[in-house]
């Protein structure tokens, strides 16, 4: 055994041999090795001969080395996307989406303080979009009923919010009905 393993170390060497230098890095290239011998491990019983151990070696680290380029690839490509959409949308827009992300945070905060039938019907008006007549049938209660209801819960906000609070978040947010 002691005479196979500077071949085995020889084999290792070779399969890394050729492939791009950039790929090589310490972490990576231990990384590699040790799954590889973890599937040379796992697999030792189909093997006959050293040379089958040669090339199974030699694939594995290939098509490793290769689902690591594509791996970096497809990363460095979503970071462009990612890069492209923040520059397209600029600061400004980075921060009115987090005064709107605060907003509804708040709103929904206050909307779950309504009494439950209550905020059914407003979530059921506002977020779903459905017309008092639809909200009755659906409930089984009066439409007047779902209209009383609404511009309750209309005033409570209001007044857990406060006016400003309230005028802001209908300034910023009718451009995004899926907020609520």
């Amino acid at each position: 055994m002691r005479r196979r393993l500077p071949r085995y170390i020889n084999t290792c060497t070779a399969a890394y041999t050729g492939l791009p230098k950039n790929l090589w890095r310490i972490r990576n290239a231990r990384d590699l090795t040790a799954e590889t011998f973890v599937q040379l491990w796992q697999q030792r019983q189909t093997f006959h001969s050293l040379d089958a151990i040669s090339a199974f070696l030699y694939v594995t680290v290939r098509n490793k080395c290769f689902n690591l380029l594509k791996h970096r690839k497809m990363k460095a490509s979503h970071e462009q996307d990612l890069l492209r959409l923040l520059t397209e949308r600029g600061e400004d827009s980075f921060f009115e989406e987090q005064v709107r992300i605060q907003l509804v945070s708040r709103i929904y905060a206050e909307i779950n303080k309504l009494p439950a039938r209550m905020r059914e019907i407003f979530l059921l008006s506002y977020r779903d979009g459905l017309k008092p007549a639809e909200i009755a049938e659906l409930l089984q209660i009066k439409a007047q009923t779902v209209t009383n209801q609404r511009v309750s819960a209309v005033k409570l906000l209001q007044i857990a919010l406060g006016d400003n609070l309230l005028t802001v978040a209908l300034l910023l947010l009718p451009d995004r009905p899926d907020l609520f």
